[in-house]
């Protein structure tokens, strides 16, 4: 709170002028902040509507000599009417990512990768992935939607194999380094989008677990239906939306599989919002 207080000011003593969404005029789009809250690490990412590295300095300088855990400045670039914080990235001071731990393992975090945004919950919710999965050491596992490789190399020891798959290229490169760094060697990472994944490489074992956690819009039919096709015993559904998450569970129930087990997660507290763990089993 401190860090955004002295940003805003900063951006109004320089008249910095905010992006207008209707008019697409402007040049501040968002502030986004990414805390290591185990290894008390700051990302500071500056979303703007253009590159202009004279004009930012100066609030650089600022957060630099006020904040010594910011580890990490970046500036990322979106000139589309779109309205998102996701673009080029440019490094303007640090490294380009921060680290975070998940229980023994460490993680490198970048600016378009997602990683979960509760560090204290996510160890919680991981634990209780491992245990309704009551995984074996024969075990192959698909971690679709993996992001950073957080869940598969947190459940890579239980099992004999995982393949991750994510559309986000930055994630993967995230996701492979944090393999090396764990030095786990059985965590095996694709960039691709999923409902494309299923069309591709062909000599990689078939799962016996699927472990989906999909964006808020939960899983293309397509992608339902290539998972059902795997006639797979197990499926591990991680949402941050319960509504789509029961549209796609429906689908699955439809489909020969039964609900074994719900289980929430409080990872948004304050929030309306929930992450559900539903446990499907091939009947």
């Amino acid at each position: 709170n401190e860090l955004n207080t002295v940003i805003k000011q900063k951006v109004n003593a320089l008249k910095l002028e905010p992006y207008d969404v209707v008019n697409h005029k402007g040049f501040l789009r968002f502030l986004v902040l990414r805390i290591g809250v185990h290894t008390d690490e700051i990302m500071v990412n500056l979303v703007t509507a253009g590159y202009k590295p004279k004009f930012i300095k100066p609030l650089i300088d600022t957060i630099t000599n006020r904040f010594s855990n910011v580890t990490s400045i970046v500036n990322t670039i979106n000139a589309d009417k779109n309205n998102t914080a996701a673009g080029k990235t440019k490094l303007l001071y640090g490294e380009n990512f921060i680290s975070e731990k998940i229980g023994k393992y460490t993680f490198k975090v970048s600016a378009n990768s997602f990683f979960q945004t509760n560090s204290y919950q996510v160890e919680k919710l991981y634990d209780y992935i491992v245990k309704t999965a009551n995984f074996k050491k024969s075990d192959i596992v698909y971690d679709l939607y993996c992001g950073t490789g957080t869940i598969g190399i947190y459940v890579s020891e239980f099992v004999k194999k995982v393949y991750g798959i994510e559309i986000v290229e930055d994630a993967i490169e995230d996701a492979k380094y944090n393999a090396n760094v764990n030095q786990v060697n059985n965590a095996h990472f694709f960039a691709s989008d999923v409902k494309d994944f299923f069309k591709g490489p062909e000599n990689i074992d078939k799962p016996n677990i699927v472990i989906i956690d999909p964006p808020r819009p939960g899983l293309h039919p397509d992608v339902v239906q290539d998972i059902i096709s795997l006639s797979v015993p197990k499926i591990i559904y991680i949402s941050c939306n319960p509504s789509t998450q029961a549209r796609d569970v429906k689908i699955f129930i439809d489909n020969q599989y039964k609900i074994d087990d719900v289980q929430p997660v409080d990872m948004f507290p304050h929030t309306p919002h929930i992450e559900c763990i539903t446990t499907l089993m091939m009947n």
